[in-house]
């Protein structure tokens, strides 16, 4: 894989840290912190010559600089990794949207003249000219810095099913504004504006898919009236949570699939929504998943989307949850179906817990239902992303001697 992602398969979930070693280690470091304040006191002008040498040290300074500048320096070719997301999570239509282990890269380098060359999922489809979503973040990034767009080379490498509802299309538009955004040097706020987020929402439309790509995890997003800006909150994923996705062959054109949504609703079901949604949140905060199926209930968008278009979704839901499923939902605007089951613990190969875990008996009645109505399609088991789309190679790196990053940045 040419993703080296903190997870390399699905059999492990982000657990929380252990508060006793934080604990310790703070204590550690406080006490350090006072040894070493004291031990300075005491010899501060016996030191001091040697810091204002240390401090001359061109060489020294050369490679403080820039981190102390908080970066600036452009690059000739960045690589990024962008997450697949899934959103409209039950009953969160629009508004909530989880990254998941499945990740696209693109390498973008400065070059004499545009190129695009395309490599792994949907590459006959996907456009190689302007149109292309990765070319118009790139775009976007360089006029929000009022620069002009060089003859750049996009290399993509997808990995995301392209038009199956896991988030290809934010995918690609995060990927273009980051590796943008890397190739300047230059930096977007973040606290209390989230200008990339912006940026990627106006071209998107909505955030559910978007701010996971861009933060990772399950995000909860809004646009705020006093604010006047899209805003997100993260909401904590509960440990061991193992998603198990039926990717049909066929795909889903989102613009299509919104023409058989109701515009307005009944009141009755615009409370019931409310409710489910509370629920799941409230289940996913808590991290009792015992009834967390109650959130997935929706009456907004799937029950539309499965009578006209999707002839699959409920028969493979119900397959799901019976087989032990905790939840089933349409994936942002389909075709895939995601369930969820629990009980992940280590690693997905070499350890098992078949009183659990319910994942593989998930992953075959959903293949079985498929079949039988003939739909053809694969079935994936990943887990969620806790980190979302990140910046893996550049040149010239940003780590520097005394300094490294992860990766090969």
């Amino acid at each position: 894989s040419f993703c080296d992602r903190p997870h390399p398969n699905p059999g492990m979930s982000d657990a929380a840290p252990d508060n006793r070693w934080v604990l310790a280690f703070v204590a550690g470091a406080a006490l350090g912190g006072l040894l070493v304040a004291a031990g300075l006191r005491k010899k501060q002008r016996d030191d001091t010559d040697t810091i204002l040498h240390h401090m001359r040290d061109q060489r020294i300074k050369r490679t403080l600089t820039p981190l102390a500048k908080g970066s600036g320096q452009p690059k000739r070719s960045v690589t990024v990794h962008v997450p697949a997301t899934s959103a409209n999570i039950g009953s969160g239509y629009d508004c909530v949207g989880m990254a998941l282990d499945m990740w696209n890269e693109l390498t973008l380098s400065r070059a004499n003249e545009m190129s695009i060359t395309v490599e792994g999922e949907g590459a006959d489809d996907i456009p190689l000219d302007d149109s292309n979503l990765v070319v118009v973040g790139v775009k976007a990034a360089f006029k929000a810095l009022g620069k002009d767009l060089p003859p750049l080379k996009y290399e993509l490498r997808q990995r995301i099913p392209h038009g199956r509802g896991l988030g290809s299309s934010s995918a690609a538009i995060i990927a273009g504004l980051l590796a943008g955004l890397a190739l300047t040097g230059e930096k977007l706020d973040i606290t209390g504006k989230e200008e990339l987020l912006q940026l990627a929402t106006e071209i998107e439309g909505h955030p559910d898919n978007v701010a996971p790509a861009l933060y990772g995890g399950i995000q909860l997003g809004l646009h705020s009236g006093s604010q006047d800006r899209w805003m997100t909150k993260r909401v904590p994923v509960p440990h061991g949570l193992i998603f198990v996705i039926f990717i049909p062959t066929f795909t889903g054109k989102t613009s299509e699939l919104r023409e058989v949504v109701p515009k307005t609703v009944d009141l009755k079901d615009a409370v019931f929504n409310m409710g489910r949604l509370a629920w799941l949140v409230g289940s996913l905060v808590s991290g009792d998943t015992t009834d967390l199926r109650e959130g997935f209930d929706d009456r907004l968008h799937q029950p539309y989307r499965g009578k006209a278009v999707y002839k699959h979704l409920y028969p493979v839901m119900k397959a799901a949850y019976d087989a032990g499923a905790i939840g089933a939902y349409l994936s942002g605007a389909g075709p895939s179906v995601m369930a969820i089951t629990s009980g992940g613990k280590g690693d997905f190969f070499t350890q098992a817990d078949h009183h659990a875990r319910a994942d593989a008996a998930v992953a075959q009645a959903m293949q079985q239902v498929s079949k039988a109505m003939d739909i053809p399609g694969k079935v994936y088991i990943t887990h969620p992303s806790s980190t979302g789309a990140v910046v893996v190679k550049a040149d010239p790196p940003y780590s520097t001697p005394l300094v490294m990053y992860n990766g090969e940045t």
